[in-house]
């Protein structure tokens, strides 16, 4: 079957988006929650002090003296893709947004009959991307090789990736003694997410003949599933320490959608066999799995002066599995041809640390800093969603990233304000497509040169967090009572 020729353009920018709609999935601390927690950058597993310790360890729930429910955590981003030496002319590629980012809203909750017991609430987003791309290019070439002369082409490429993964849940914790618990926090975990490529390609030859070239795939994944994370937390003179076990995610329903279309028609004298295809599948019997992890974490207090705080997390392998596979479809104008399709995933162990200081200025005014890795687990020699293979992977994007974060916590009477910047940034080598055959298979003609794709990103914090009221209301009755006894 004749080929036809594609613009390095074209195909370079749908690898480019595949890379940058994919490029978190396999991270796991891209996302840190608690206002001082962004701050340092997520190293708190042993002294978390705010209630992002529903999800770095639940068990220092019983050891905060001092609970805030935090009623804004307003975090906004800035991402930036750059691609160096994008299409083979030492011209670069930029793209950028600016949004809101993940966050966390959550509170506690005390029992009166349950002094020892702690409990709290959280809402929070392990990830919030939408990320649509399209892209228009129109040329004088040759595209049909058996059809003399240039062809005037156009192309339209057009990427869908949306992923939302909110985590709904609770923590309780239970202080043994004064310097140690236990606790444990419940996830329920919803997953929605929608991700594909179309292709649309038109030439009109000089003898007015018209050939058109139409390739569309796409899914959709909905799932909800449990996760649990067990901690401990104990308290020495000078050290807070901590550990916690977080489990695989546990399915509790799932299903998945399936859409496939290809069409393509050419006159006669280009002597190719002309296709229609088409298949849409709905409730796929769906899996979604993520490795067991366990985190370790020591925070030193030096004195009254501030505190350094050391994290470290080890996540398990998981090995190769199915996501989900679809029915095989016959091609319509060819029952002979059957396309198959299923998506795979999977894990490579890791193992991430953090490190974050903090450093009190005076009673009202702290300022905070942290460094962490967030290496890609994503395993070896992925199949990137877009070379139309029979099997493809959920990821294609293989850098390692690194966050650093630093701001101020200002305390002030009934409230504290938190002020601060993260900056993640990733690169990542990969080979520049030049052509795509009409036919569905992979493309055969990669270029030996690569290009260097790097993500950057800007988070700013502005979050305001107030103690619960009966806390309040009753620092404000002791010292009364203090002034009256002094009297």
């Amino acid at each position: 079957m004749k080929k036809i020729r594609v613009s390095i353009t074209v195909l370079f920018l749908v690898s480019f988006c595949h890379q940058i709609c994919n490029g978190q999935t396999h991270h796991f601390w891209s996302q840190n929650y608690g206002s001082q927690s962004m701050l340092l950058n997520g190293s708190v597993i042993g002294g978390v002090s705010d209630l992002g310790a529903v999800y770095y360890n639940p068990a220092r729930l019983a050891l905060i003296k001092n609970p805030a429910f935090v009623i804004s955590g307003d975090v906004y981003e800035l991402n930036s893709y750059n691609v160096e030496d994008a299409i083979g002319t030492r011209a670069d590629l930029n793209q950028s947004s600016f949004g809101g980012a993940p966050s966390l809203t959550a509170g506690t909750v005390k029992i009166k009959s349950l002094p020892n017991h702690s409990f709290a609430y959280a809402v929070l987003l392990r990830d919030d991307s939408n990320f649509g791309f399209n892209y228009h290019d129109e040329i004088t070439t040759d595209i049909i090789g058996n059809i003399p002369g240039d062809e005037l082409f156009e192309g339209e490429v057009s990427v869908i990736n949306s992923s939302k993964d909110q985590w709904f849940g609770g923590s309780w914790s239970y202080a043994i003694k004064e310097n140690f618990s236990v606790g444990s926090s419940v996830f329920v975990s919803k997953i929605n997410s929608s991700k594909g490529n179309k292709y649309e390609m038109r030439a009109l030859s000089n003898n007015g003949s018209v050939s058109m070239y139409d390739y569309n795939r796409n899914y959709q994944l909905n799932s909800y599933g449990l996760i649990v994370k067990f901690g401990l937390a104990y308290i020495m003179e000078n050290w807070d320490l901590g550990m916690t076990i977080t489990t695989p995610r546990f399915k509790i329903n799932g299903k998945a959608n399936y859409n496939y279309q290809l069409y393509f028609s050419v006159p006669p004298e280009a002597d190719a066999t002309e296709t229609y295809a088409n298949s849409y599948q709905n409730d796929l019997d769906l899996k979604l799995k993520t490795p067991l992890s366990i985190g370790l974490g020591a925070s030193h207090h030096l004195s009254s002066k501030g505190a350094l705080h050391l994290s470290a997390e080890y996540f398990h392998k998981v090995n190769n599995f199915d996501v989900f596979t679809a029915n095989p479809h016959p091609m319509q104008s060819n029952p002979d041809s059957t396309v198959n399709f299923t998506l795979e995933d999977g894990y490579k162990s890791i193992l991430n640390i953090g490190v974050g200081t903090e450093w009190y200025l005076s009673e009202k005014v702290s300022v905070y800093g942290g460094v962490s890795t967030d290496f890609n687990a994503s395993p070896k020699n992925t199949i990137s969603f877009v070379s139309q293979n029979e099997r493809a992977s959920n990821l294609s994007f293989d850098a390692n990233y690194y966050h650093f974060g630093a701001g101020t916590v200002l305390k002030f009477r009934g409230a504290e304000f938190t002020l601060g910047a993260t900056h993640t940034s990733g690169k990542s080598k990969f080979s520049k497509p030049v052509n795509l055959p009409i036919n569905n298979g992979p493309s055969d003609v990669i270029t030996d040169e690569s290009g260097q794709f790097q993500w950057k990103r800007w988070q700013f914090i502005v979050s305001v967090s107030v103690p619960f009221l009966r806390d309040y209301m009753k620092k404000i009755e002791d010292k009364l009572k203090g002034s009256e006894g002094s009297n």
